[in-house]
């Protein structure tokens, strides 16, 4: 694999970012933005995903605005032509490729169903794990999603996942009525680069999108428990499992991949997988309808306090206790940014 041309850290690079769902990378040459860096994805004849530096190394033209041959790109304004680990292989000019014509090759792996790309030091990628998200191609789920561009900061999207008593005030349609009484306690569980909280809720009613789909009376009343997992500046993931008297646990699983395009821009890929009415005639397309509302109420108001953030500044802030992940999310990032200096 080419050496790649690694910039000063300003946005965490040693990380797995999800970039794209595996179906939309395709015999095409696809752009795309992630840390600050031009980035072109496509798949080679036999299937396998590749991603360059989206940048010939002859002039500041974009490989995506070329051509694939076979499994080389050329570049469609000077012809430059480079394999899939970036070297170049020949110029139209002349007979020998110069010294330093290469662009960087990133690490690629496909897991459930996604296109995971490395943006750091290559030799690091085999040190860090890429979040496991089971439910995204297991069996007995069923799941629904969307791919937004949000004007705001990666941190930004953590630290609003990180904090669901906002939901009954986004999005009062969706949110469970135990969402709207006195928070029980909050366990967080701190690591060197994780952090992962939970509550157990007092017994209380199913919000009706989730009782109709489930098929049980809106009065019935069910356990709930809700886990959050900061897993990498990639991925934050909710749990939230519901239980009625002696019945069998139906859980509900937001995925929330984030990549950073730029300090205050970032894509968005969400999931929302079930283990209940997965043989519901009307399902998908209901739960599509109603995340794809709920994401976009949640960005629009994270979008809102980026913009008032780079006009006034950050400013002071009263923290609660249920903060507290979303300030040691910050602190983690931090740490990772000091260590790729």
């Amino acid at each position: 694999m080419t050496t790649q041309r690694v910039a000063p850290a300003t946005l965490p690079t040693d990380c797995w970012y999800a970039v794209a769902p595996s179906d939309a990378v395709v015999r095409e040459l696809s752009p795309l933005r992630a840390v600050q860096r031009p980035v072109v994805l496509f798949r080679t004849t036999d299937g396998t995903a590749v991603a360059l530096e989206d940048r010939c190394a002859h002039r500041p033209y974009p490989l995506s605005a070329g051509r694939l041959d076979g499994d080389h790109v050329v570049c469609g304004m000077c012809g430059f032509t480079y394999d899939v680990d970036g070297q170049c292989v020949r110029v139209p000019t002349q007979s020998h490729v110069p010294m330093g014509a290469y662009v960087a090759a990133y690490p690629v792996r496909e897991v459930d169903g996604l296109v995971w790309v490395w943006l750091g030091e290559t030799g690091r990628a085999r040190l860090h794990r890429i979040p496991e998200l089971p439910w995204l191609s297991g069996s007995g789920w069923a799941s629904v999603g969307g791919d937004m561009h949000v004007e705001a900061s990666f941190l930004a999207l953590h630290e609003s996942f990180a904090d669901v008593t906002k939901v009954p005030f986004i999005a009062p349609d969706l949110s469970p009525a135990v969402l709207e009484s006195q928070a029980p306690p909050l366990d967080v569980v701190v690591t060197e680069t994780t952090v992962s909280l939970g509550r157990a809720f007092p017994r209380g009613p199913l919000p009706a999108w989730q009782a109709e789909l489930m098929g049980v009376s809106g009065d019935e009343l069910f356990e709930h428990r809700h886990e959050g997992f900061f897993m990498s500046p990639a991925a934050w993931v909710d749990h939230w499992d519901v239980q009625s008297d002696n019945g069998p646990w139906n859980r509900l699983r937001f995925t929330q991949l984030v990549t950073p395009v730029g300090h205050s821009s970032s894509r968005l890929l969400w999931r929302v997988s079930r283990d209940f009415a997965i043989d519901h005639p009307d399902a998908d397309r209901r739960m599509s309808e109603l995340f794809s509302s709920y994401y976009h109420r949640v960005t629009t108001a994270i979008e809102t306090m980026q913009r008032v953030v780079d006009v006034d500044g950050p400013g002071p802030m009263v923290n609660l206790s249920s903060d507290v992940a979303a300030l040691k999310v910050r602190e983690i990032v931090q740490e990772m940014l000091a260590e790729e200096l």
